[in-house]
């Protein structure tokens, strides 16, 4: 994602957050506070986790030797 947009799609996350705070306080249902802490999780992290379980996916799984390598011999 470009950086312009994924920047703004991270403030309007942060907005839905902070009006969720604000319906806490205010004594909103429950209900709308959640779906709407829930929305401001979704928009703010969404693109990010996206883009890196894509990548992550994209990538061959590594050898058992190369795996190994960084546990102790005691390990294996």
């Amino acid at each position: 994602m470009k950086r312009p947009l994924l920047r703004m799609t991270q403030i309007v996350g942060f907005l839905l957050w902070l009006a969720s705070g604000v319906g806490l306080l205010l004594g909103w249902p429950d209900t709308a506070t959640s779906l709407l802490l829930l929305a401001g999780l979704l928009v703010f992290q969404g693109p990010t986790a996206i883009a890196a379980w894509r990548e992550r996916e994209s990538k061959p799984p590594k050898s058992a030797e190369e795996v190994l390598r960084w546990y102790p011999k005691w390990w294996a």
